[in-house]
């Protein structure tokens, strides 16, 4: 018989054998929802995937157990029956920054992407306005900010490319949110971090990120401080979120940043060889 490891909040319960787990789960010992893996298995999974299990024994007394009150939805915005609350937004922005650990702990897992989207896209979005109003002013008080090219732009021109900008801005940042989240759960998935579906990376990102853009609202540094601060909210997130071990985050955001880095670099070097080409020709 196969020996099955079961884990429950990321606290390990033991390793068990088949007849075993079959009889906790009528007794009420493991839950269905219960994280279990066994040899060849490549990533863990519930208990409730596990069909191939003996049919428990007789014996085994099934324990009546109460059903728990229903969890309350968390973040905040999950809760919000309008899809515009301010207060829900305000609320899950504390959550973030103040108790980012407790709040990924209850996150909701399900429910589908559209709440998490747009609370990402709006408070983006408005941090995103204020910073393109923070460069538009720094712009027409000194045009050589935006190089040689600030000296033939005057302040209308300025004022109409930020516009425009602020107003395709939620199309990069939606395609933006997905492209990221994608990215951080294929890197999870290399180092065995990935015990929940995409869509549970997705919801932590969408959180983090879009909490930490209010950041941006600070002059000058706001884009600054809200990157370093990414670096470590993402990793609560994605730990309580996923149920897995920090390690694994760290080295799966560290392989996700060689490679962007890399394909940076790879970038630059072809475009410097395509343009030398051009020029010495």
């Amino acid at each position: 018989m196969a020996i099955i490891h079961i884990n429950r909040n990321r606290e390990n319960l033991g390793k068990f054998d088949e007849q075993e787990v079959a009889d906790g789960l009528k007794s009420g010992r493991f839950l269905p929802s219960d994280l279990a893996w066994r040899e060849p298995m490549s990533t863990w999974e519930p208990l409730s995937t596990f069909t191939d299990l003996p049919e428990p024994s007789e014996h085994v007394a099934v324990e009546v157990i109460e059903a728990p009150a229903p969890a309350i939805p968390e973040p905040a915005w999950e809760r919000s029956e309008s899809s515009l609350s301010p207060s829900a937004a305000l609320e899950t922005i504390r959550q973030v920054l103040f108790s980012p650990k407790e709040t990924f702990q209850k996150m909701t897992t399900t429910g589908g992407y559209s709440k998490p989207l747009v609370f990402y896209t709006l408070m983006a979005w408005f941090s995103g306005i204020a910073s393109v109003g923070y460069q538009a002013v720094a712009g027409m008080v000194n045009p050589m900010i935006f190089g040689e090219i600030g000296k033939n732009l005057s302040p209308m021109t300025i004022v109409i490319i930020s516009c425009a900008v602020a107003l395709i801005l939620p199309v990069f940042l939606i395609f933006g949110s997905f492209f990221s989240a994608a990215m951080f759960h294929l890197s999870l998935l290399v180092v065995g971090g990935a015990n929940k579906p995409f869509e549970v990376t997705y919801r932590a990102f969408a959180y983090t990120t879009g909490a930490l853009a209010v950041l941006q609202f600070i002059p000058l540094c706001g884009g600054y401080l809200s990157s370093l601060a990414g670096l470590f909210y993402m990793v609560i997130a994605l730990r309580e979120a996923q149920q897995t071990e920090t390690w694994r985050i760290v080295l799966g955001s560290l392989i996700l940043f060689l490679v962007c880095c890399g394909a940076v670099v790879a970038f630059s070097f072809a475009v410097v060889g395509m343009t030398g080409g051009y020029f010495t020709k």
